[in-house]
């Protein structure tokens, strides 16, 4: 038996230095930030898939059954659950999303999901399927060819799989039936523009941009921008909104650092700061290892009992116990650097992943980085 402790060990210096929180940069505004009013509406549908090779619903699944009877009805043939065994079916959830701005004929792609006990999607063909929206109205329909990016055959027990095989896509197999189309402007006659990202700064530089173009305009909060037309006249409202659009904005770029834990990934800008810190990192590995030996007792004749004779078989353990305490790994980082260079060096001392995950974790709790450390 193996057991493997590693102790990690980290010092943190503080040094009071001005270090600039988050780096600015100029990007078209429309990259940043969002028109009020301009989003997506998810839609969702029940469906049926036809034409699996036996890949489909078992008659364990019901719904699938009662809803291929409910189908041939519509066609005027009447027939009894008890009569459909069929596994070439396969009852579905059609999900997609419709813009704003959508006009009836636009062509959308839809995502098609197994809700039964169907083993695979692969040469399935969705049947009509009407997508509504969160108001219970139905604002497309789907149908067509299901691609399948994995496959799953089985034969006598034995099964080769690929990717998931029970989620696919119908590519621009919805038909938008009802328009969608959004309001430029707000219920204070005013056209809103939503920051993607919040930030009080980048909110009042996009305010200093638009005032150049003649517009009126007020940060409301850091999330959002009310800028004042002259006319409210949709031709009108349509040139200002491509005018600020295309408007290059002073951006204020937060210093975050994305550790996913599961994976082991570290994702970081390149303008986080790190303060002067050291780190010690040692392994104590201790190996124990048990072996058994048969203690055989003199004299003994196997098939005979001899009387007066106490002595028996028995198992004797043989523990070994190995300790190797390595020497510590130091690091120091005397001036202020950034968090790409204190990975490099930590890898260069052989640290794995997840350990440096852990040091920017206790480094972070420190007040060492000065930036917002998110964990997946």
């Amino acid at each position: 038996m193996n057991v493997l402790i590693q102790s990690l060990v980290i010092f943190i210096t503080f040094v009071f230095a001005a270090n600039s929180f988050a780096a600015q940069t100029y990007v078209r505004l429309k990259d940043i930030a969002r028109i009020e009013g301009d989003r997506e509406n998810a839609l969702i549908g029940y469906g049926l898939v036809v034409g699996l090779a036996g890949s489909g619903d078992s008659r364990r699944s019901k719904s699938t059954i009662r809803s291929i009877s409910n189908t041939l009805r519509e066609f005027g043939l009447i027939v009894s659950d008890d009569d459909i065994n069929s596994r070439n079916v396969a009852a579905v959830m059609a999900t997609s999303e419709i813009g704003s701005f959508s006009e009836r004929g636009d062509r959308i792609d839809v995502a098609v999901s197994a809700i039964g006990d169907a083993r695979s999607l692969i040469g399935g063909t969705l049947l009509l399927t009407p997508l509504e929206a969160i108001d219970g109205k139905t604002y497309a329909v789907a149908q067509g060819q299901i691609s399948v990016g994995g496959y799953k055959f089985e034969q006598f027990g034995n099964t080769e799989q690929k990717n998931h095989p029970t989620v696919g896509i119908v590519p621009k197999g919805g038909t938008i039936e009802r328009d969608n189309t959004g309001s430029l402007v707000n219920k204070h006659g005013k056209v809103g523009i939503v920051l993607r990202d919040a930030d009080f700064a980048t909110a009042i530089n996009i305010t200093d941009a638009i005032a150049t173009l003649g517009y009126q305009a007020e940060a409301i909060h850091s999330g959002k921008v009310e800028v004042s037309l002259p006319s409210t006249n949709r031709n009108a409202v349509v040139r200002a909104i491509a005018k600020i659009e295309s408007l290059n904005v002073l951006a204020a770029q937060k210093a975050l650092i994305i550790v996913n834990e599961r994976t082991g990934t570290i994702v970081s800008g390149g303008d986080v700061k790190v303060n002067s810190l050291t780190i010690a990192h040692g392994n104590l590995e201790l190996s124990i290892r048990t072996q058994y030996s048969v203690s055989q007792p003199r004299d003994v004749i196997i098939g005979r009992h001899i009387e007066g004779n106490h002595s028996e078989t028995v198992v004797v353990p043989d523990t070994t116990i190995n300790v190797r305490d390595d020497n510590a790994k130091v690091a120091h980082f005397n001036n202020t650097t950034t968090v790409f260079t204190l990975v490099s060096e930590l890898r260069k001392l052989g640290l794995s992943t997840r350990d440096i995950i852990v040091i920017l974790q206790a480094a972070d709790k420190a007040g060492a980085i000065n930036g917002k450390l998110i964990l997946q």
